[in-house]
C-alpha cells in the first residue's frame, strides 16, 4: 500500500458541486479506471479519499488536494494522473502527484484571489478600499457551538494586494484563516465588501490559489 496526494482543479461549473457531491464523483472517476484504490476492510468496504479542505459553494479552486492510498506499488504516478483526466468532468483537472509531506491538519490559511465588477457602472472601487483601511470589516458566523459570533475579518485579513483597480472594477489577492480550528469564508468577506450595494448588479468571482502553513509556507 502507498500514499499519494493529488492536486486538481475545480473551476467553472465544478465550483457549484457540493463537498458531498464531489466525494460521490471522484468514486465514480475511480471506477471507471483501472488505478488500484485501496479500499478499507471490514463489513463495509469503502475507498480511502481524504480531501485538504472543502471549498466553500461557488468559490473556484486551482491547488484542490485528494489524498489517496494505492493497493498496488508499482503503479505508476503518471498513470493515476492521466486515467483521472480521461475520465474527468467539467472544470475538474488532476494537476500533479507525489507523496504527501504534511497532514491536512497543518492547513491554516489560503490565498484567495477577488474579482468585483459593477455592470450599472457604479463606482465600487472607492467605497471598498475605504472600508478595507478602516479595518472594521464585520461578518457574523456560526461557531461548532450553534452560536453566531461577531468577526472582524480586518483582523485576520493579511497580504492584501491589489491586481486591477478601475472606478467599477477591483481585483485583489488576498489571505484569510482556512483550517479545521478557524476558518473565515471569503464568501461572506465578499457580502461585507459589498454592503452598500445591490449584489444584484455586481458580477463577481472567488479563486482559491495556495493552501498554507502556519508559518506561510505552501502545503504540499
Amino acid at each position: 500500500m502507498r500514499s499519494v496526494r493529488i492536486w486538481f482543479t475545480k473551476k467553472d461549473t465544478a465550483k457549484y458541486i457540493s463537498h458531498l457531491d464531489l466525494t460521490r464523483c471522484m468514486i465514480r472517476a475511480f471506477r471507471r479506471t483501472d488505478i488500484p484504490l485501496w479500499y478499507t476492510e471490514g463489513f463495509n468496504p469503502h475507498p480511502h479519499l481524504v480531501f485538504g479542505l472543502s471549498l466553500p459553494l461557488g468559490v473556484e479552486g486551482e491547488c484542490e488536494i485528494l489524498d489517496i492510498r494505492l493497493s498496488d506499488e508499482s503503479y505508476p504516478n503518471e498513470k493515476v494522473i492521466s486515467e483521472l483526466n480521461r475520465v474527468t468532468v467539467p472544470g475538474i483537472k488532476f494537476l500533479r502527484i507525489a507523496e504527501p509531506e504534511y497532514k491536512p491538519l497543518f492547513i491554516t490559511s489560503g490565498l484567495y484571489e477577488m474579482k468585483l465588477f459593477s455592470n450599472d457602472g457604479s463606482n465600487i472601487k472607492d467605497d471598498i478600499l475605504n472600508k478595507i483601511e478602516s479595518e472594521n470589516i464585520l461578518i457574523h458566523k456560526k461557531t461548532k457551538k450553534g452560536e453566531i459570533k461577531e468577526i472582524n475579518v480586518s483582523e485576520h485579513l493579511t497580504e492584501f494586494d491589489i491586481i486591477k483597480s478601475e472606478d467599477n472594477e477591483l481585483h485583489f489577492s488576498f489571505i484569510l484563516p482556512a483550517g479545521n480550528d478557524f476558518t473565515i469564508n471569503p464568501i461572506l468577506f465578499k457580502d461585507a465588501l459589498l454592503e452598500n450595494f445591490s449584489q444584484e448588479n455586481i458580477c463577481w468571482s472567488i479563486k482559491r490559489n495556495r493552501l498554507l502553513l502556519k508559518d506561510g509556507k505552501e502545503f504540499r
